[in-house]
């Protein structure tokens, strides 16, 4: 597939190429009609397995118009070749800016805002991602990111996957404990999200392996060291949010992408409140000998362990009201104008990066809706594609038997 560079599909010049998956290459290419550069990624039709997946990652895009979610331009077929148009960001992805340094607070507070809006606006959708990691979220600046990569998506009306095969699917340094016996859920996204947040405040993962077996060995028995161990600039309050999104348990996570952003950012803003709280309601990752003290925090534990939380984990529990604090407003801290900002050369497309005043607002961007093939056509598509090759092979062996043949009357001629 390597050979595409230079060649054209549909209106689009491939004009080399960005990476290779397991079956699948991502193009640079350049959009005739719009005169833009565009990523393409491209799919033989032969892997027909993985042609479900590529027709379920751009119909899981095409129902997601958001800000902050990498969209879908165009998809198309060329014989033999399936392809995906995406707007090309060209600034990297936060594992690139990762690979030096952890990010500050501030840092982390201003990129965790924008992929939790993301990743709300899916789940409200009815769409898990799946596979929430920092070489999917990329980069537009130093301070405006896209989620991107939904071809593992799930959606929860239909409980559809991308695969039959019963595997686990997904990076397992990001995979939820209770992916091991149960089916991807909102609360797995928000564990991969956890992961992510403390990985941006200490540079490091909770958990890693000679192996992929290993490393999910860890998740499912091991706790993770905690934040301030590693970075001591971590406060308690941090600490605290990062741990809970953490927890083996789905029921005492976070139930939402949006309320683990307002606990961030009331811990990074109101650190004595958030502390305060912890207190009073021990997390799964507190010691086991607190009814040694004051013997009050025992009887709080055990009504804890008696609510009755919702199925659905989008919804959270009711509470008593909270004052709403606003989030902190999305500006380019110090550290990353150090960095250097390579705005003014990135391409129009989608948008210029939004004013503050914006920035706390849904933003919807209105996008072609992409048409993907109904399942009939993607049937009749396998099955052309076998009647091809049965074809081709019946051709190839008619052409040996008439070699034989002639090779055998000249020989007895």
């Amino acid at each position: 597939m390597s050979g595409l560079a230079g060649t054209s599909l549909g209106r689009y010049y491939l004009k080399e190429r960005l990476g290779r998956g397991g079956m699948s290459e991502v193009y640079l290419a350049w959009d005739e009609q719009m005169q833009r550069e565009v990523a393409i990624k491209v799919v033989s039709s032969t892997h027909i397995d993985y042609i479900e997946r590529f027709h379920r990652e751009a119909e899981a895009i095409s129902h997601l118009h958001h800000a902050h979610i990498l969209p879908a331009l165009d998809y198309g077929e060329q014989e033999p070749w399936h392809y995906l148009v995406m707007p090309y960001i060209g600034h990297g992805t936060l594992r690139d800016l990762l690979i030096n340094d952890p990010l500050t607070l501030e840092e982390t507070g201003a990129l965790l805002e924008q992929v939790t809006e993301a990743l709300q606006f899916a789940h409200n959708q009815g769409i898990i991602h799946r596979d929430i990691k920092p070489s999917n979220i990329l980069m537009r600046d130093d301070h405006y990111v896209y989620l991107a990569d939904f071809g593992l998506a799930k959606t929860l009306e239909g409980g559809s996957t991308v695969t039959q095969t019963g595997n686990l699917l997904g990076t397992p340094e990001y995979m939820a404990p209770e992916l091991a016996d149960g089916p991807a859920t909102t609360s797995s996204d928000l564990y991969a999200l956890g992961i992510l947040l403390y990985q941006m405040v200490t540079g490091q993962l909770p958990f890693s392996g000679e192996t992929p077996v290993a490393v999910y060995w860890k998740q499912l028995q091991d706790m993770p060291t905690r934040p301030s161990h590693i970075n001591p600039d971590v406060p308690p309050a941090i600490e605290q949010v990062i741990m809970k999104a953490l927890d083996k348990k789905p029921q005492r996570r976070y139930q939402s992408a949006k309320e683990l952003a307002e606990a961030y950012i009331n811990a990074l803003t109101f650190p004595n409140e958030v502390v305060k709280e912890s207190v009073a309601t021990p997390s799964f990752y507190s010691t086991t000998s607190m009814n040694g003290g004051s013997g009050s925090a025992a009887p709080v534990l055990a009504q804890r362990e008696k609510l009755v939380l919702p199925n659905d984990p989008l919804v959270a529990p009711s509470a008593a009201p909270q004052r709403r604090r606003r989030l902190i407003r999305r500006v380019v801290p110090p550290a990353m104008r150090r960095r250097g900002s390579r705005a003014a050369s990135l391409p129009p497309y989608p948008a210029e990066p939004v004013v503050p005043a914006v920035a706390r607002q849904r933003v919807y961007v209105s996008q072609p809706k992409v048409q993907v093939p109904s399942r009939r056509r993607r049937i009749l598509y396998r099955r052309r594609n076998r009647i091809l090759i049965s074809f081709m092979v019946v051709l190839v062996m008619l052409l040996l038997v008439i070699v034989v043949i002639l090779t055998l009357a000249y020989i007895y001629k």
